[in-house]
């Protein structure tokens, strides 16, 4: 199939249907008797598609948008037996499209901004196949793969961190890389970290975020005056996996956003 006339598509699945099977669409509560699911019927071998899971562990953590992958479809929609691999998961029959791993395949899951920052039309609805621009699909792959870190870039955890818990974890595992001379105190509730920074007198509180734009979700605003924290009056700043604030709407509150995947990919640490 040529390029002009391949089609592009974003297929959403829960994380665990991916990292069981990775190269498949498949659906296994449709039975055979009601035909091909909604979406199944327009893929075609040669056409492409991005595999798409967001997850959340937590009840204050808002969904992650992550990519696990990028495939070519070489097996139109058929109805059969699970494959052997994912019968941990499933056992029975389901619908499936099978596909090949375009380029090299993502180590882990991969954090990316929100879908809908990339698309022109707001993603899915009630499907798990969505029809997307060749120029949307290269967005979404290159970014991807430029924001992609090796497993030992990452301290303490080996993956995009997916909750706060976890960007903690890398925080801690990777402190004196990140200018951390000291961690003072951690804590669950606002603000959760205090450090001391190498270079820096005053100590200084440290918001962990996935993405920089939960510090606002939170409702973390009101205890902050003049980017100090309101009860200690030690500056604040955000550290987020990911900077999505691209609108500047965090920035006011704090002293600074750091993006702490940008912080490990250049092998630099937190200049107050």
């Amino acid at each position: 199939m040529s390029s002009d006339t391949r089609n592009y598509y974003i297929v959403k699945h829960h994380l665990e249907a991916f990292e069981t099977l990775p190269n498949f669409v498949w659906r296994t509560e449709w039975p055979e008797s009601y035909g091909l699911p909604r979406g199944f019927r327009m893929v075609e071998e040669g056409d492409r598609w991005i595999s798409y899971a967001y997850t959340t562990s937590y009840n204050q953590e808002r969904p992650l948008s992550l990519v696990t992958g990028f495939y070519e479809c070489v097996e139109e929609a058929w109805y059969g037996d699970v494959p052997r691999r994912a019968r941990d998961l499933y056992v029975g029959s389901a619908w499936m499209i099978k596909g090949r791993t375009l380029g090299t395949p993502l180590s882990d899951p991969v954090v990316i901004k929100p879908i809908s920052r990339f698309l022109r039309k707001p993603p899915f609805t009630q499907t798990t196949i969505s029809r997307i621009s060749r120029r949307e699909f290269e967005a979404i792959r290159s970014y991807t793969k430029r924001h992609q870190l090796a497993r030992q870039d990452i301290p303490g955890l080996g993956r995009d961190p997916r909750n706060e818990q976890e960007v903690l974890t890398v925080v801690a595992a990777g402190q004196k890389k990140l200018g951390i001379e000291r961690i003072v105190r951690a804590q669950t509730r606002f603000p959760d970290m205090l450090v001391k920074l190498k270079g820096k007198a005053e100590e200084v509180h440290l918001e962990l975020e996935v993405r920089s734009t939960s510090f606002l979700f939170h409702g973390h605003k009101p205890r902050v005056r003049g980017h100090r924290f309101k009860e200690d009056k030690k500056p604040v700043a955000v550290l987020c996996w990911i900077d999505d604030d691209e609108n500047g709407t965090v920035k006011p509150y704090v002293h600074r956003v750091f993006e702490l995947r940008d912080l490990l990919r250049k092998g630099t640490r937190i200049r107050w």
